[in-house]
């Protein structure tokens, strides 16, 4: 596939979401479009990686991987969080896994080079033996760490502009919605493993459309959610969704007690941030989920659902609520977008009609499709 295609994602998708189609069906699994969106969307932008509770204590650390590259953060002497490309220097052993505590020093498992936290070489066996080595040549290569409510976000690009800087608006709008992230415990979390494009995933996500014909879990999210109250709005690389909830009769999990959150809203709430990550509360549940969509492969998505509450246990109430999230409306969400990138490999498709109404306006409509895509094909045609 060329890379006119690649940029175009098809003729059918054009600037005007209400008379627009979807991308056609190989950008949804095509491997050339897969390698673009690597190099230019998940190497160049934010992404997040954790909560700084997760790595609280001097030499605490957490590896993880970004765009198949391996990272990971650590806290360091003066209690600032550092992030580095998991590789050693020498010959390219991999320094750390999993997480846990490294005291003061990293030793690379292979022959025992050893860094400082902050990235810098202390030592290598025999190098006094060789010519011309100099410890303070060698460094361990950085990645950017910008920490927004107590959120980790990392991005591999050198020169990227802090995301507090490049996308302000999120940071202003994940603090409304919980002004206590920063006080937020990592409780607990659930993974799926989706056969589809992660981009099928964010769509079926980001759309309302679907919320009340495709399946009996969908149909309870509809009674979670005030339809009448639904509201939303995108500025560019955050789209937010608001609505008080549903009555208490309706909910199909338990409620009790007041939400601990002090934000300005105390319904259902998502911030979403391009280009795979959602920050998200149900009404009457006390735990922000953090909700991400990993690209794992052309065809391949995995989806962790990450629960953030301010103890290390959720009440009764909150606790029913990420049950139904993980038990019946994530499930009834994999079976749905699995048969749709099933569907994009039929002879008998090649592209779809988007549903937006004419002032985009409704909540139910698709233009928040077109959005999200118009960014990532905007980044494809630049490199980032």
């Amino acid at each position: 596939m060329g890379r006119h295609h690649i940029s175009k994602a098809g003729d059918g998708f054009t600037e005007d979401p209400t008379n627009s189609f979807t991308p056609d069906a190989p950008y949804y699994f095509d491997p050339d479009v897969y390698r673009a969106e690597m190099r230019s969307i998940f190497q160049r932008n934010w992404t997040y990686f954790c909560h700084a509770s997760q790595v609280p204590l001097e030499g605490d650390y957490l590896t993880g991987e970004i765009a198949g590259q391996s990272i990971y953060v650590v806290r360091d002497r003066n209690g600032g969080i550092g992030g580095f490309f998991n590789v050693c220097q020498h010959r390219a052993h991999q320094l750390l896994i999993g997480s846990g505590n490294v005291r003061n020093v990293i030793r690379c498992p292979y022959h025992s080079w050893t860094y400082e936290l902050d990235g810098s070489l202390r030592g290598a066996p025999k190098c006094e033996a060789v010519l011309n080595f100099r410890r303070e040549d060698v460094r361990l290569k950085p990645v950017g760490v910008d920490i927004i409510g107590g959120f980790i976000f990392i991005n591999l690009d050198p020169q990227a502009v802090p995301l507090s800087e490049a996308v302000p608006h999120f940071a202003q709008k994940l603090l409304a919605m919980c002004p206590e992230a920063e006080q937020l415990r990592y409780v607990t979390r659930q993974d799926f493993a989706i056969k589809a494009n992660w981009k099928v995933v964010v769509e079926n996500f980001l759309e309302n459309y679907h919320s009340f014909y495709s399946g009996p879990a969908h149909r309870q999210l509809s009674d979670v959610i005030d339809q009448d109250s639904y509201r939303w709005t995108i500025e560019g690389k955050v789209i937010e969704f608001l609505g008080r909830g549903g009555s208490a009769e309706k909910l199909p999990y338990e409620m009790k007690g007041q939400r601990q959150f002090t934000g300005r809203n105390d319904g259902f709430q998502i911030v979403f941030l391009w280009p795979n990550m959602a920050f998200l509360i149900l009404p009457g549940a006390s735990m922000l989920l953090v909700f991400l969509m990993v690209p794992n492969g052309p065809e391949a998505t995995a989806e962790p659902l990450l629960y953030f509450g301010l103890g290390d246990e959720l009440d009764a109430g909150t606790a029913s609520a990420v049950e139904w999230f993980n038990t019946i409306l994530g499930p009834e969400d994999v079976e749905i977008v699995e048969s749709v990138q099933r569907g994009l490999h039929s002879l008998g498709y090649q592209r779809g009609r988007l549903m937006a109404d004419a002032a985009c306006q409704e909540a139910w409509s698709e233009h928040f499709l077109h959005h999200f895509n118009k960014i990532n094909i905007e980044a494809l045609e630049s490199g980032g």
